[in-house]
């Protein structure tokens, strides 16, 4: 999901139009001010083009709005926006719609329609859409539990690049709570999640190669990714390395494509 961090970099911005937003070494300003002249320039540069009906401008700009929105006005003109880009057909203005009504966020709750709005999205293949409705059929909260169906949601949204639904199937597969336990795929999924989230699919990698579950045991490997756990903020990844590795050295996280599952 879009939000201010994404104002900030022009790559993004430039995507959806052929605009650069001014560097830092273009002005003598000091750096809050000079974030905050980025910030003005795209959100004025997002305004422009939404309103000659770029879906692309809605659409983060709606966003931006919703995440920020501390006036009834505000959420009354995210909403338009989000409205305006899924008309258009952008399947993440749908999620963020949805995410509106299952929080109430500037309008009335309303689940139906958050679901409906979600159903919507992953039908256009949004990623987040698909893992919220697979963990909400594999939860049974809000729609009706179905853990078969929620797997496949979370699998389809896997391979359309959400890292969360790749750390979701590692702890289903590692768990066996609502489908029978599989190592191998527990091991694959963290190590795919690993990718981007340096902080719990590592910790649970490092446990993994240390223990030889799902892959073959590999002390050294499974403690350089729980160092790397414990860098990135995990806690329990201390207690671990206390548990089961040498104090001296220093040891490190192993590249992306070192990770080999067992066959």
């Amino acid at each position: 999901m879009i939000r201010l961090s994404a104002l900030l970099m022009p790559a993004a911005l430039c995507a959806a139009a052929s605009f650069a937003l001014p560097s830092a070494a273009d002005t003598e300003l000091p750096v809050p001010h000079r974030v905050n002249a980025q910030l003005e320039s795209s959100l004025d540069l997002l305004e422009s083009l939404a309103k000659d009906g770029d879906s692309g401008a809605q659409l983060t700009l709606g966003q931006y709005l919703s995440g920020t929105a501390k006036t009834g006005a505000d959420y009354e003109r995210a909403r338009k926006l989000l409205e305006s880009a899924a008309a258009q057909g952008k399947g993440e203005a749908y999620t963020e719609l949805a995410r509106m009504y299952l929080e109430g966020r500037g309008v009335q709750k309303d689940t139906g329609k958050a679901v409906s709005l979600l159903e919507s999205a992953a039908a256009k293949n949004d990623p987040e859409a698909l893992y919220t409705i697979g963990m909400m059929r594999i939860e049974g909260k809000v729609l009706k539990k179905d853990p078969e169906s929620g797997i496949r949601k979370l699998e389809r949204a896997g391979k359309l690049g959400s890292e969360d639904a790749f750390l979701a199937l590692g702890r289903i597969y590692e768990e066996g709570k609502v489908t029978r336990k599989n190592p191998e795929k527990a091991f694959a999924n963290y190590l795919r999640a690993s990718y981007s989230d340096r902080r719990e699919a590592t910790y649970h990698l490092g446990l993994l190669y240390i223990t030889g579950t799902g892959t073959e045991k590999d002390t050294d490997t499974g403690c350089g990714y729980l160092e790397d756990a414990l860098e990135h903020g995990n806690p329990l990844a201390l207690e671990a390395l206390r548990k089961y590795c040498p104090p001296e050295g220093s040891l490190q996280a192993p590249a992306k494509n070192e990770g080999k599952a067992k066959r």
